[in-house]
């Protein structure tokens, strides 16, 4: 019993430190409680600032292709004005040649 409890700890510890990549992600900025970003669909709510005030949201899940978005940082008073990021998220292509060699 002691064995299963020590290893489903190891599982869920090693699960909150997983993380997967790239990130869209700005400098810290003092007040900031969450950003607003538009442009795309897939952004339906506001994503809440970090604790320096920096913005860190995942980006693994986009579709592919480019993305032109607006990103705002937000507080209690309101937003700053957008500023605009264009990215595109490519595959790599197909391997050429693919065979078994001796």
């Amino acid at each position: 019993m002691k064995k299963l409890f020590l290893s489903l700890l190891c599982v869920l510890a090693m699960a909150g430190v997983a993380s997967a990549a790239p990130f869209l992600v700005c400098d810290p900025q003092a007040g900031v409680t969450y950003y607003s970003i538009t442009g795309d669909p897939y952004w339906t709510a506001s994503v809440p600032a970090q604790a320096d005030g920096s913005l860190r949201t995942d980006l693994a899940t986009i579709p592919g292709g480019a993305h032109t978005i607006q990103v705002l940082a937000c507080n209690i008073w309101g937003c700053s004005s957008a500023s605009p990021f264009s990215f595109s998220k490519t595959l790599p292509a197909i391997p050429a040649n693919t065979r078994v060699a001796p």
